[in-house]
């Protein structure tokens, strides 16, 4: 399982860990952990970004090992399940390759609209993630409504 890290990650670490960029998808990170009290700005939007896909964040003190994360194993999410019904909307709009007015929730609880195609679905490690046309994976649990209809209750095996 690749790691990854913001900050300065000391060098004696830092060989087995990945620096975490844009361009990693969110669903390739387990977790992300943060070395150092101080974070840039770029670096903070970054964070934000993997903790809107509920990626878990371990901060690092200076002085503290980050192998009590490893020794803990499977990562943790807080990834709810999608209504099942709720699912077919995305498939149905992938194949037919149509424009939908999407809203999600940001961290903030904020909702953003967007008109915009979705190209692809995928699920990793039970999360499950919808492919906007600008090339952003969007967590599903985070979707409130595709062309107006709501997300509705969980599913729940």
């Amino acid at each position: 399982m690749p790691l990854y890290y913001l900050g300065n990650s000391p060098s004696i670490v830092a060989e087995k860990r990945l620096k975490l960029t844009q361009d990693v998808p969110p669903f390739k990170v387990d977790a992300v952990l943060v070395y150092g009290e101080e974070l840039s700005v770029e670096e903070k939007a970054l964070l934000a970004k993997y903790e809107r896909h509920g990626r878990s964040v371990h901060q690092v003190r200076e002085g503290e090992s980050d192998f009590d994360y490893l020794l803990t194993g499977q990562p943790e999410t807080n990834y709810h399940p999608i209504n099942c019904n709720f699912y077919d909307n995305f498939e149905a709009a992938i194949v037919q390759r149509r424009t939908v007015d999407l809203a999600y929730r940001m961290t903030d609880d904020s909702v953003v609209r967007k008109a915009t195609r979705l190209r692809d679905l995928k699920t990793h490690q039970t999360e499950e993630y919808v492919l906007l046309a600008d090339g952003e994976w969007l967590r599903m649990d985070r979707v409130v409504s595709v062309d107006g209809v709501e997300a509705g209750a969980s599913c729940r095996f």
